[in-house]
């Protein structure tokens, strides 16, 4: 899975997913939400940030001994009265994203058992005792 090219999109494939989900998700997700305050879609990281996560993340899996490494990117949305140390108010009520350390090896095996059983399986692989990395910028409402 390490072959980059198999990974990589055009600009063009970019626009096209970005307008159907604009065109869908997005829509519906708006629909509900106050005039003039659409929620977020796109989601920014310093590249830093997100290199010494990766190498934070990798060096722990190994000391584990996991062999088929990944990292899980979730949505979520943050409740009107959430509140954390590193958190900016200012995006309360809105979607985001965050990552988290993933054994890409449990995935496949704890998914079917997950599917066969009735039972959620958004957590599969994930790696509970390795922190997880959130608070980007995230757009709108600040871009």
């Amino acid at each position: 899975m390490g072959n980059l090219e198999k990974h990589l999109i055009s600009a063009e494939s970019c626009k096209v997913l970005a307008k159907q989900y604009e065109n869908s998700n997005y829509a519906e997700i708006n629909g509900s939400r106050p005039a003039g305050k659409p929620d977020s879609k796109e989601y920014t990281y310093q590249l830093e940030v997100l290199k010494e996560y990766i190498m934070m993340i990798e060096g722990e899996m190994e000391k584990r001994g996991v062999k088929n490494k990944g990292i899980r990117v979730s949505m979520g949305k943050y409740p009107d009265d959430y509140a954390s140390p590193n958190f900016d108010p200012k995006y309360r009520g809105y979607q985001t994203v965050f990552f988290s350390a993933v054994d890409l090896d449990s995935v496949s095996s704890e998914r079917a058992i997950s599917e066969e059983s009735g039972v959620d399986s958004s957590v599969s692989g994930v790696l509970g005792d390795i922190p997880n990395m959130d608070y980007g910028q995230i757009c709108p409402p600040f871009c």
